[in-house]
């Protein structure tokens, strides 16, 4: 019984200290910069539908990369966070290419702009929005 105890507690001393080197890790682990990221450059609309017409295949095309995209702005609000969120006109008048930016832009956004965006693809909404984060924009 005793060598049993032993055991478990060497084995839960390790899966703790494994955890715990597991967590420095990904907190160390150093933050993308998507303004270095070399990007697929696309319109808006040619990203939208690339997830429209084959959504597996636009995953494994685009999803946590970084993309540099071309659009007009729908809209213009802020996230819970704080952060500017722009909405790009697609062909379908309900989805959008809903864009969140890292920092404040430095320019004055407003509806009707054309702009370049770069940032990450993090995924698309079916008949809603395909969502990028952690953008810049593009001079």
């Amino acid at each position: 019984m005793k060598k049993t105890l032993k055991y478990f507690l060497i084995l839960i001393l390790f899966v703790a200290l494994v955890a715990a080197g597991f967590v420095v890790y990904v907190y160390n682990k150093p933050h993308r910069n998507v303004a270095k990221e070399k990007a697929v450059t696309l319109t808006a609309e040619q990203l939208y539908q690339a997830f429209k017409d084959n959504e597996q295949l636009a995953n494994q095309k685009y999803l946590d990369k970084a993309i540099e995209l071309t659009g007009r702005i729908a809209q213009i609000t802020t996230n819970q966070q704080g952060q500017t969120v722009i909405d790009f006109n697609t062909a379908d008048s309900t989805v959008t290419i809903n864009c969140t930016f890292k920092s404040k832009p430095a320019l004055n956004l407003k509806m009707g702009d054309s702009v370049h965006f770069k940032g990450i693809c993090t995924g698309y909404i079916p008949d809603m929005n395909v969502v990028m984060n952690n953008g810049v924009l593009v001079k």
